[in-house]
């Protein structure tokens, strides 16, 4: 199997070329940043329906669980998806 990046021969078993991977090195820097982008997105996307909860509903006691669930939990996943983003980029 050739590579379609570098066109060199690959293992068939390979899940990444070894000639491609070799030279590109992640840095543990590269993966924060990625990561507090992913979560800064998710973040701000998550304020969103938040404050449409609270203006549309009010702060009713059940609401505001809801509301401020929904920011931490799309910060969480673009913190994940930022990381695992910038790991695989092979910067």
């Amino acid at each position: 199997m050739l590579c379609s990046k570098c066109g060199q021969d690959v293992p068939a078993d390979a899940i990444y070329c070894p000639h491609c991977v070799g030279e590109r090195k992640t840095t543990d820097q590269d993966v924060i940043r990625g990561g507090i982008r992913g979560g800064s997105i998710g973040l701000f996307l998550g304020l969103l329906p938040m404050i449409w909860l609270l203006y549309h509903f009010g702060a009713e006691r059940g609401i505001k669980a809801i509301a401020f669930t929904v920011p931490i939990a799309t910060f969480t996943t673009g913190l994940i998806i930022g990381m695992v983003k910038a790991k695989r980029d092979w910067k």
